[in-house]
């Protein structure tokens, strides 16, 4: 067999998230992102971040002063995939995402599948997972990362 000339694009298996850093409480379900993609990662050409969580029970993500509401100057895609395949919108769970600060705070509710998209500047976080009656799977994309991920302005936790 022939050695590819792509297989350095290729990322076969996820990154455990950063070891000793608190993605959750646990009295909220503690969610743990794992990823493909991220600054100092695999393919930093790609210039892309990709995280990923499955949600299977109620939680938080951006509550904890390790991972707080934040904002930087990449954009963020975050997208919620329910798992129901008889009905793919059906989410199987409400999701709460904060966007803005100050009085331009707004909770963005989804009870279907769905895609929030986060410009750079924009001061986001927490989602909450509510009333979660089947797996949820949630990714994170990050685009034009370049270093904007090292100079993340971090937020007082809300919403809790």
């Amino acid at each position: 067999m022939n050695k590819s000339n792509f297989e350095k694009y290729v990322v076969r298996k996820p990154i455990l998230a950063e070891t000793g850093v608190k993605w959750g409480l646990p009295e909220l379900g503690v969610l743990d992102l794992k990823f493909f993609l991220r600054y100092g990662g695999p393919l930093k050409e790609a210039d892309t971040m990709i995280e990923y969580s499955w949600v299977v029970k109620d939680g938080a993500f951006g509550v904890t002063e390790d991972k707080p509401p934040h904002k930087h100057s990449c954009n963020e895609i975050f997208w919620f995939l329910g798992t129901n395949p008889d009905n793919p919108d059906d989410l199987g769970a409400e999701v709460e995402f904060w966007m803005g600060e100050g009085q331009d705070t707004e909770v963005i509710k989804l009870n279907s599948s769905g895609v929030i998209f986060v410009p750079g500047g924009i001061l986001h976080l927490p989602v909450f997972f509510k009333h979660v009656k089947r797996p949820v799977l949630w990714t994170v994309l990050g685009l034009n990362i370049g270093e904007t991920l090292k100079q993340t302005q971090k937020y007082p936790v809300r919403g809790i």
